[in-house]
């Protein structure tokens, strides 16, 4: 249910160390955001997308109104939610498709971000309190190779009343409200689907169309770093090299930790020949990696799965010291402490991860490793 927000990076080996540009040096971005590079002439803002991302057609609207039409916007809300669950609507999940609102009803298909867009325009037909909600979900690490990640941006709908908070998402078994998350205003939303449609364009080869939208995004909410590293990658793909470089600095302006620029800028200046310059970020990419808790516990986990259970205790414990409110650092903590016949522990920690959760898919998961484990005579009674 996530949507990517930034492209796959490669942080390669270190070696010897350089001055990195001062982060409060002047920078001039207007290259990258005239666009004259991939258009052959300064971008016409008018040639921007604006499209009515929450607008419902007349048929969504008749369909709505039969909805508990004589009750109150949270009971109608309430019934359309029981309309999904029933499958009387219906919707398909595919990653990458960035749909408006009336588009997702339509097609009845969307990601994440489509879906939250239908039906927070239908909720608020409804009469009912919705807005997005971003949900901060942890970088994802290849297992090929521990220096390549994804990361992510989840959204979902909130309504809240007097009642209380009501979430409302594509996979809400699958929904974890321990990650952090905050409310975005329609226009943040809206600058991530110019941008996902961006990244989308981008992958199909249609450069100039993504650089329309991304360049609407970053119109949107110029103080995102992932939408300036979204554009940084677009150009670095066809091959601006300059416009890309000006496009991860502004990021690294906005969030000097900011992991993904900071690869990007890597292998952009190893592929220059700026060997120095180039080991300088991989540097930093590498002391922003070993202070990620989240790049601890892939490291942990791929131990664990070698056999290597001291060093999976050691890195999932410097993974705890860094953020202890993960129920999968307890849950792996837990099985690694029980493959080292350290039962006390893993009964203390198992018990941690259970009480973090209240997610079924994560507590099922955790039970069929338990029972796998007690077949294989490790587990106690």
């Amino acid at each position: 249910m996530k949507t990517p927000i930034a492209s796959v990076l490669f942080a390669l080996l270190l070696s010897g160390c350089a001055a990195l540009p001062s982060p409060d040096a002047p920078l001039d971005v207007s290259a990258p955001l005239s666009g004259t590079a991939i258009l052959g002439e300064p971008v016409d803002l008018a040639q921007l997308p604006d499209r009515d991302l929450l607008s419902l057609t007349p048929e969504i609207r008749q369909q709505l109104a039969r909805i508990a039409p004589h009750r109150s916007p949270d009971a109608r809300l309430a019934g359309l939610i029981r309309a999904f669950d029933e499958q009387a609507f219906h919707v398909n999940y595919e990653a990458d498709a960035t749909l408006t609102a009336a588009e997702t009803f339509d097609q009845q298909r969307g990601n994440c971000l489509a879906f939250t867009l239908m039906m927070v325009a239908m909720a608020r037909e409804l009469g009912a309190d919705a807005y997005f909600n971003e949900v901060d979900v942890p970088p994802v690490w290849s297992s090929e190779e521990e220096q390549t990640f994804v990361v992510y941006r989840h959204i979902n709908m909130v309504s809240e009343n007097r009642r209380g908070r009501r979430v409302v998402d594509f996979n809400l078994e699958a929904y974890d409200p321990l990650y952090d998350q905050r409310r975005l205003d329609d226009r943040e939303a809206f600058a991530q689907y110019y941008s996902n449609r961006g990244v989308e364009l981008m992958q199909e080869g249609d450069v100039e169309g993504a650089f329309l939208h991304l360049r609407k995004a970053v119109g949107l909410k110029p103080g995102s770093a992932d939408l300036w590293a979204n554009l940084g990658a677009l150009y670095s793909r066809a091959g601006h090299r300059a416009e890309a470089e000006a496009s991860y600095r502004q990021a690294l302006l906005l969030n000097t930790g900011h992991l993904v620029s900071i690869s990007n800028l890597e292998r952009l200046y190893r592929a220059e020949g700026k060997i120095q310059l180039a080991d300088a970020y991989a540097a930093r990419a590498r002391y922003h990696r070993e202070r990620n808790p989240y790049f601890l516990y892939y490291q942990a986990r791929e131990a664990y799965e070698q056999g290597e259970y001291e060093v999976a205790k050691k890195q999932i414990k410097r993974a705890l010291r860094q953020y202890e409110d993960d129920h999968r650092f307890h849950f792996l903590m837990g099985l690694t402490s029980l493959r080292l016949g350290d039962v006390d522990k893993s009964r203390e920690s198992l018990r941690l991860a259970f009480s973090l959760t209240d997610t079924d898919g994560a507590r099922a998961a955790y039970l069929r490793k338990l029972q796998y484990l007690k077949d294989e005579g490790l587990a106690s009674q």
